[in-house]
């Protein structure tokens, strides 16, 4: 009897911790954490049904002012959304139904020309504002999909998954690769990757589907005034 009560405390504990890991990575100014050399971006906005999950534990809940670890899986719901930031200063507004992994983050500002991040848009639709790691290193920043891997350099942009992936630039170059091979994409130009396959190509604005690109009205920057998401977007 007494051993099995041991097993079953010996059980809670582990499923305590491997909850606090995922709930209790929290930022914090005062308190010296050392999250930062594992930990280098944040929930900053969620409105509606949001979710985290790291690797393969179960899904939960997140908040404001949460840290988002190394293979961190992101979440949105139907009518919801979520704004993530990171410590170069780039920002990520996931729109609903979107899945959005982090893969890894590193990110030094006395070293910024080593930095690297790799992140995954897995379904639905995201609207990014690069930070620092790209103005110093142009091939630091990769966006994996199912159709292609996006590159980044130095901009804003759009993209969203639907049977295929449609991207659109704000200001800056995004170039898509996959095994077609490689295409830029530069501000104000709006492109489609059909397939894995399948070369990615420039298209009118007026033939992306109605609610592509159709962002949560919430600013990306700290900037004065409002960034109108969805410029030039098909509303």
């Amino acid at each position: 009897m007494h051993s099995r009560s041991r097993k079953l405390g010996t059980a809670a504990l582990q499923a305590y911790g491997l909850l606090a890991l995922v709930v209790g990575l929290v930022t914090s100014t005062a308190s010296g954490t050392s999250f930062a050399q594992k930990v280098q971006g944040y929930v900053q906005q969620v409105g509606g049904n949001v979710s985290g999950q790291t690797g393969t534990q179960r899904p939960r809940g997140l908040s404001e002012g949460q840290a988002l670890p190394h293979n961190a899986t992101i979440t949105t719901g139907p009518q919801s959304y979520a704004v993530l930031r990171f410590n170069d200063g780039m920002v990520v507004l996931l729109k609903d139904n979107s899945t959005f992994q982090v893969q890894s983050y590193a990110y030094d500002s006395k070293a910024p020309e080593v930095a690297n991040a790799v992140f995954h848009l897995l379904r639905g639709g995201l609207r990014m504002a690069t930070g620092e790691m790209t103005f110093r290193n142009r091939d630091a920043l990769k966006v994996g999909t199912p159709l292609a891997t996006i590159g980044i350099r130095s901009t804003e942009f759009i993209a969203e998954l639907t049977n295929t992936l449609f991207l659109q630039v704000i200001r800056g170059v995004v170039t898509t690769t996959n095994a077609a091979g490689v295409v830029q994409f530069r501000a104000g130009q709006v492109g489609v990757v059909k397939g894995p396959s399948m070369l990615g190509e420039l298209i009118p604005i007026k033939q992306i589907p109605p609610g592509v690109f159709r962002m949560p009205d919430v600013p990306l920057t700290p900037a004065p005034g409002k960034i109108s998401p969805g410029v030039s977007s098909n509303k």
